[in-house]
């Protein structure tokens, strides 16, 4: 057994100084089903909000947030409706087989929200467990799985717990009419979104471990999808038994290489103000001071499309057994980054980028 331990231990530490293994600072490339395109960014707009989050369907309108405020939008007719205001900012949400739609704010509250006709938002329970609420996704009538990003880190925080190195969060099972709430998972790399697979089990995709994880009834974790290009997030069910996936931002040689450098991380973190952190983003290029300047960016004043960036738009199929069909971009010289989640109606597909602050729908 120490053998054991002395060479697992050996060996990171030459993985270390040659930038190899789990050190090294090379990211996956875009290809096969996740080849670049610019179909986010042909798709049509369905309506203009500032940072629109947590898309859901309630009947036959769509549900979403921006900040605290909440907002549903006709897609057959168009305009948009304010529907009220939580007591916070909107971290997730979750369409129910019952025709409601349950919501869960900053301060932990979770929000019943019914009658697609006339909307009606009311508390009905508070969910003290769970610090960093990112996504949510239906059992039942009555039972919703709650992904908790990170015991540290409130969610306005998620890059912080990126560059601390993180692997605080869990994953709990909510009774939304008595508030019984019990962990199924912890020790995860920021989950941030949930799914339930054909066979019952419960599919997390893990954002700091880019990748999709299996958690059997037992506890037990098996990898269904590894080493992906970006940071996995949300997952909603699409019509024909597969799934989307969002990938909220795209992994860079230079994000992976300062992650590795625990002083720099420490002094930048210390000393200069978040947006301007060498960090993933949901949008970016408007600013000169960001970290990501010069001609690997931009070529007499164009911005490549091919071009490293920190934020980026991405929406990936996935097949029954959570494996990738194709997706839909917008690259680095796009405007709909920063794609946080999906839904699928009636043969179209849409999406909330927040880093383009649209809501935009494309055929599926």
């Amino acid at each position: 057994m120490n053998d054991t331990r002395t060479t697992g231990l050996m060996t990171s530490i030459l993985d270390r100084v040659l930038g190899r293994g789990r050190h090294a600072v090379t990211v996956p490339p875009m290809d096969g089903a996740l080849q670049p395109n610019n179909m986010l960014d042909r798709a049509a707009r369905v309506a203009q909000v500032v940072q629109p989050d947590n898309l859901v369907r309630l009947g036959g309108k769509l549900l979403f947030s921006s900040g605290p405020d909440m907002y549903a939008v006709d897609v057959e007719s168009g305009p948009v409706a304010s529907e009220g205001r939580l007591d916070g900012d909107v971290c997730a949400m979750a369409s129910m087989p019952d025709s409601r739609a349950v919501a869960i704010s900053a301060h932990g509250r979770v929000h019943s929200i019914g009658d697609p006709s006339a909307i009606r938002i009311e508390a009905v329970c508070a969910l003290r467990s769970v610090r960093c609420p990112t996504a949510m996704t239906a059992v039942d009538d009555r039972t919703v799985v709650v992904t908790d990003g990170s015991s540290r880190h409130r969610p306005d925080q998620w890059r912080a717990d990126l560059l601390r190195g993180e692997s605080s969060g869990s994953v709990w099972r909510l009774d939304i009419g008595t508030g019984e709430a019990t962990k199924v998972a912890s020790g995860l790399a920021y989950p941030a979104g949930a799914a339930i697979h054909r066979d019952g089990s419960l599919v997390v995709s893990e954002a700091w471990a880019h990748r999709l994880v299996k958690i059997g009834a037992n506890g037990t974790r098996t990898v269904l999808l590894d080493d992906l290009p970006g940071y996995p997030s949300r997952m909603s069910p699409a019509e024909d038994g597969g799934h989307w996936l969002c990938l909220f931002a795209p992994r860079s040689q230079l994000v992976e290489f300062v992650l590795r450098e625990r002083e720099y991380r420490e002094r930048m973190m210390a000393e200069i103000e978040e947006r301007y952190w060498v960090a993933p983003a949901l949008s970016s290029g408007r600013d000169f001071r960001e970290p990501m300047q010069g001609g690997a960016i931009k070529s007499m004043g164009m911005l490549k499309p091919w071009a490293p960036t920190r934020s980026y738009g991405l929406v990936c199929k996935l097949d029954a057994d959570f494996q990738p069909q194709w997706s839909a971009h917008s690259r680095a010289d796009g405007r709909r980054h920063g794609v946080t989640s999906t839904v699928e109606l009636d043969g179209r597909l849409y999406a909330c980028s927040q880093g383009g602050d649209e809501i935009v729908a494309l055929p599926v």
